[in-house]
């Protein structure tokens, strides 16, 4: 047998491989370290940012005005205590009435945050003592409509939250990681999705599925469309009425603040994009019959954790076998559906008649996929129809999910050998990603010895 363990929680997790599976590559990241003084750079970047004046000077040209500080949800694990505790330095200093800041969770459709968890999130004074909310996302009436936007033939109505669309400055908070359809997370994409109507995250997210199937995650900006309608967003929003500052940083294996850029939001994404890419970006010399995928960081809920299918599957030939291990402490935080339909036969009723075809059949049949989960279920249906793909999740198994053409699990023993039986006997490659939430593959254009 083959030993290997992957994160799972504050821990690891052993697994045990058939002998004749070879681990031909662990594709872990390489981020940069944070220092240990990353709060005291956080600071002295606040004063010398990227392509906009330092925060002291906007805030003493908006004294009476509305600030807006749009941060992260659960789903993200950046040290928000910390980062808040200097931001609102300046604020103090800068002698912003307490009034005039609220705090707005950039949950898109994600599920709002509770007291509880929102004092864990940003800590228990500024819970106490500032103003928080979460994007009210199916509340039409607390949204403006700024204007429409075009990238081809995609077009979205973009409506953005009114206390964050008027509000005199925005001051987002956000760390960048790959993304499975914008290529790239942070940056404008704290204001659509992550304030946005749900009508136009719906949009958003059905503008990212293309018409062939191709891996999205890592993309630049000129090569993905959803990241260009979010640039455009953030353009629209500012053009609208005051501005938006960034605070915007790589987070390393420790989840911290590794690499740090503050000021225009969009140079800044751009900055951190490439840091991001170099760092996550894996190089693959050739596609694997077997990818183990653990879903950290992104190990959240089942939402979250497809990321970490969709990020790694393009590591796999034609036909292998991807299994995701995750935690889902957070359950499913989506809508799902069962049948008695066993996934096999699921991927071959994709594979007879196609990927499209059959999510347009689910969505009918379930009316909550057609709105909050038809773009999951089009890539999971396209993943599908490529490879086989097992969930590891006790979390899930025991709360009793089941989602069509997902195998759940409780044990990865039980995945890995339902993996050998689908590949038959003979030696097989195996690439294990450590942390597939963030991590992704680069393919060399040629295998090494070619």
């Amino acid at each position: 047998m083959v030993s290997i363990s992957i994160p799972w929680g504050d821990g690891t997790l052993p697994l045990e491989l058939p002998a004749t599976w070879t681990v031909q590559q662990t594709a872990s990241a390489a981020l940069p370290p944070a220092p240990a003084d990353w709060p005291d750079q956080l600071a002295r970047a606040l004063t010398r940012p990227e392509g906009a004046p330092p925060l002291a000077k906007l805030l003493q040209a908006r004294h009476g005005g509305r600030i807006a500080v749009v941060v992260e949800d659960l789903t993200r694990h950046s040290p928000l205590v910390e980062i808040l505790r200097i931001l609102f330095r300046e604020l103090t200093h800068a002698e912003i009435p307490p009034d005039n800041i609220e705090i707005v969770f950039a949950t898109g459709m994600h599920p709002p945050l509770s007291p509880a968890e929102a004092a864990a999130k940003i800590g228990e004074p500024f819970a106490s003592t500032v103003h928080w909310r979460n994007n009210p996302c199916r509340d039409r009436d607390a949204y403006e409509n700024l204007a429409t936007l075009h990238d081809g033939a995609a077009s979205l109505d973009l409506w953005v939250d009114r206390g964050v669309a008027t509000a005199d400055l925005r001051i987002v908070v956000t760390s960048v990681s790959p993304h499975l359809q914008s290529g790239f997370g942070g940056g404008h994409k704290m204001l659509l999705p992550g304030c946005a109507h749900l009508d136009s995250i719906r949009q958003l997210h059905l503008s990212g599925v293309p018409r062939r199937p191709t891996q999205q995650v890592g993309q630049t900006t000129a090569e993905n469309r959803m990241r260009r309608l979010i640039e455009a967003a953030g353009a629209a929003v500012d053009a609208a009425g005051g501005r938006t500052f960034g605070v915007q940083y790589v987070l390393d294996g420790n989840d911290q603040p590794g690499a740090i850029a503050v000021g225009d939001v969009l140079s800044c994404h751009r900055m951190l994009a490439k840091t991001c890419a170099a760092g996550c970006g894996v190089l693959v010399d050739a596609p694997a019959d077997v990818v183990i995928a653990s879903a950290a960081p992104r190990d959240f809920d089942l939402w979250q954790s497809f990321k970490a299918v969709a990020n790694t599957c393009w590591a796999l030939r034609d036909n292998g076998v991807l299994i995701c291990l995750t935690r889902c402490p957070g359950g499913a935080n989506m809508p799902t559906l069962s049948l008695p339909i066993r996934p096999s036969w699921v991927r071959a009723a994709v594979r007879i008649t196609g990927a499209d075809p059959l999510a347009n059949l689910l969505s009918r049949f379930v009316p909550t996929l057609a709105g909050d989960a038809a773009f999951f279920v089009r890539l999971a249906m396209r993943t599908l129809q490529r490879n086989t793909v097992l969930m590891v999740s006790p979390a899930l198994v025991e709360s009793g999910h089941r989602m069509v053409g997902l195998p759940l699990y409780g044990e990865a023993a039980e995945a890995i050998a339902v993996a050998e039986r689908a590949l038959g006997g003979g030696p097989k490659r195996v690439l294990v990603f450590p942390q597939g939430g963030v991590t992704y593959p680069v393919m060399r254009a040629h295998p090494i010895g070619e």
